[in-house]
C-alpha cells in the first residue's frame, strides 16, 4: 500500500519502546523487508494507519469485502444505479464520516481522509501537490463502474463540503485522473 504524497508534513517525533513477542517482531521484519523500509518506518505507518482509519472503520459503518464481490455487484447494476448510489447514498455517509473523523473539513483534511480511504481500499494511488493544485492518479482493479463511483463520490464531496470543482478523467476502466485546487 504505497503512497506517494510529495508534500508531507514533517511532524516532530519522539522515541518510545514498546514489549512485543519475538514471533510478532519477526513477522513484520519480514513484512518491512517486502516493502523495501525500516522496522520504524513500517511500524510508523501501521501506527498512523491505524490513527487515520483503522480506529474509526467500525464506527461509521464500513464493511471488509472481497474484490470479486464487489466487482460482481457492480457488474449487475446500470451506470445510472452506480452513479445514484454514489450521489444519494455514499456522499452522505461520507460526509458523516468526515464530520465524525475530523474537526475541520478545509483541503488538508478532505485529503487526508481520501488518501487513507484509498489506502485501505487497496487502490493505488499517486498525489502531488505542484502550483497550487492536487493531482491524483488512482488505479484500481474494479472496473468502469467502480471508476464512475468513485469519480461522482469525489467530485460531488469536493463540491459539497469544499466548494472545490474537481476536473476528473477517466483513462482507462481502471484508472482515474482527479485536479484539483488547493
Amino acid at each position: 500500500m504505497p503512497i506517494d504524497y510529495i508534500d508531507e508534513k514533517k511532524s516532530k517525533t519522539e522515541t518510545v519502546t514498546f514489549r512485543l513477542s519475538s514471533d510478532l517482531i519477526d513477522e513484520l521484519k519480514k513484512d518491512a523487508e517486502i516493502e523495501g523500509v525500516s522496522l520504524n518506518s513500517y511500524v510508523a505507518k501501521i501506527f498512523a494507519n491505524h490513527v487515520q482509519w483503522e480506529r474509526y472503520e467500525r464506527k461509521v459503518g464500513l464493511l471488509p469485502m472481497t474484490e470479486s464481490f464487489l466487482k460482481g455487484v457492480l457488474d449487475e447494476l446500470t451506470e445510472e444505479q452506480v452513479v445514484y448510489l454514489a450521489r444519494e447514498i455514499e456522499k452522505k455517509k461520507f460526509k458523516d464520516m468526515l464530520a465524525f473523523m475530523k474537526d475541520s473539513h478545509d483541503v488538508d483534511e478532505f485529503i487526508e481522509v481520501l488518501r487513507s480511504w484509498l489506502t485501505v481500499s487497496w487502490m493505488q494511488h499517486n498525489i502531488v501537490v505542484k502550483n497550487g493544485a492536487y493531482s491524483f492518479k488512482i488505479r484500481h482493479n474494479l472496473g468502469e463502474k467502480w471508476s464512475l463511483y468513485v469519480k461522482t463520490l469525489v467530485m460531488d464531496l469536493a463540491h459539497d463540503v469544499l466548494g472545490k470543482k474537481i476536473d476528473a478523467v477517466t483513462m482507462g476502466p481502471t484508472l482515474l485522473s482527479l485536479k484539483f485546487s488547493k
